[in-house]
């Protein structure tokens, strides 16, 4: 009870220093509830099948709160209609069985341990392996916890039902488990939102302020995984004449531009034409509007899952697409010469683009964009505002 008092004190502080960051109180909220409802079992004069049956809910209310408070973290809706099922489960777990048996009988506590015992594995289930916006250890470990309990859930139970409990276990081993868990389940809660800040830093360092498109350090990071390398491929082909397998004795999956599992890799490198004039004739200002307004539209009609954009520096971009051939890649890039013709209030601007693919013996991407580099400035030369591949 003292441990959940001082964690609702330190989430309050928490919100108190972040005012915006509600899920503090969710979380503060379920201590409270679970400090003032366990001293409450011991403290009524009278049980009764209803009051006994609203404390058990209320111990599922204060599990929930724990999910409620997630669910605001995730900037999801706190509260929905089938949150209310299980706390109602706990209470009837308890309260039907009371007035059939008589209020602490063996199967009461039974019911009501039930319902407790399926709150905390829909909350802890759902912190362990439900979809996260991103990967979590405090999550993890919060979901854990509350796992953790189901085993002395369990052991309760089956003292009871069993007629072996010399004490109430319903009651008993939850508290033991609380000395062990509480505290980790609590820690692992706190842990998360420093955990999302350091995710957003790790990311901000890697995105470019002005365009929100990734910069160098961010395509070395994440390029590695779009490349396979070339004697990767070859042990796979090996492996596939040994068995017989693949008509010519190469991988079905692997294509002729060096990345395996996929029908390829396309680049289009891109940039403003005349970028120094719009600046010298219209001001910096509008230079990175035009900028910006350049990358929201390569990013709307970026295809999903895998591409992604990256300012290489000054007005050059590049657009990087997985699973897509040279064909493909050029009529993007048509795309998104003509997509910029209809940005608003911003003078008139062209765009030129070179495409270029991965091919074999590319260890990474830097050959493939050095080749659509080349294709850009052969556009230029031919006349800017076009593709070249």
């Amino acid at each position: 009870m003292l441990a959940s008092l001082a964690f609702f004190g330190v989430f309050v502080c928490l919100w108190v220093g972040q005012r915006e960051e509600g899920y503090y109180l969710h979380w503060a909220a379920g201590s409270l509830i679970y400090a003032a409802t366990i001293p409450a079992f011991n403290h009524l004069s009278s049980h009764t099948p209803l009051q006994d049956g609203v404390l058990y809910a209320l111990l599922s209310v204060s599990t929930h709160m724990v999910l409620t408070g997630l669910r605001r973290f995730d900037g999801l809706p706190p509260f929905s209609p089938w949150l209310l099922l299980p706390i109602l489960f706990s209470g009837v777990g308890y309260a039907g069985p009371a007035l059939l048996y008589g209020p602490d009988s063996a199967p009461c506590r039974i019911g009501g341990t039930c319902g407790s015992a399926l709150a905390m594995s829909i909350v802890g289930g759902t912190l362990v392996f439900g979809r996260a916006p991103q990967p979590s250890r405090g999550r993890r470990i919060a979901g854990a916890a509350l796992l953790a309990y189901i085993p002395g859930f369990l052991a309760a139970i089956l003292a009871e039902a069993f007629g072996r409990a010399a004490v109430n276990m319903a009651a008993v081993i939850p508290l033991v488990s609380d000395q062990l868990l509480l505290a980790v389940l609590n820690l692992g809660l706190i842990a998360m939102p420093g955990e999302r800040a350091q995710a957003g830093l790790r990311e901000a360092a890697l995105r470019d302020p002005l365009t929100g498109a990734w910069n160098r350090a961010g395509l070395g990071v994440i390029a590695a995984r779009l490349v396979v390398l070339q004697p990767e491929r070859r042990l796979l082909d090996r492996l596939y004449r040994r068995r017989g397998q693949g008509g010519r004795g190469h991988c079905p999956e692997a294509g002729t531009d060096g990345a395996a599992h996929r029908q390829g890799t396309a680049v289009i490198a891109f940039d403003v034409d005349h970028f120094k004039a719009i600046n010298d004739r219209h001001g910096h200002a509008v230079g990175d509007r035009v900028l910006a307004a350049l990358a929201a539209v390569a990013r709307d009609l970026l295809p999903e899952p895998g591409a992604f954009l990256v300012r290489l520096g000054g007005d050059e971009f590049a657009m990087v697409l997985p699973d897509k051939n040279l064909a493909e890649a050029r009529w993007l890039a048509d795309e998104i010469r003509q997509a910029i013709r209809l940005t608003p209030d911003l003078p008139a601007w062209t765009i030129s683009l070179g495409v270029a693919a991965v091919e074999p013996g590319d260890t990474d991407l830097s050959a493939a964009i050095e080749r659509a580099d080349r294709s850009l400035y052969r556009a230029k030369a031919e006349g800017r505002d076009r593709a070249a591949a």
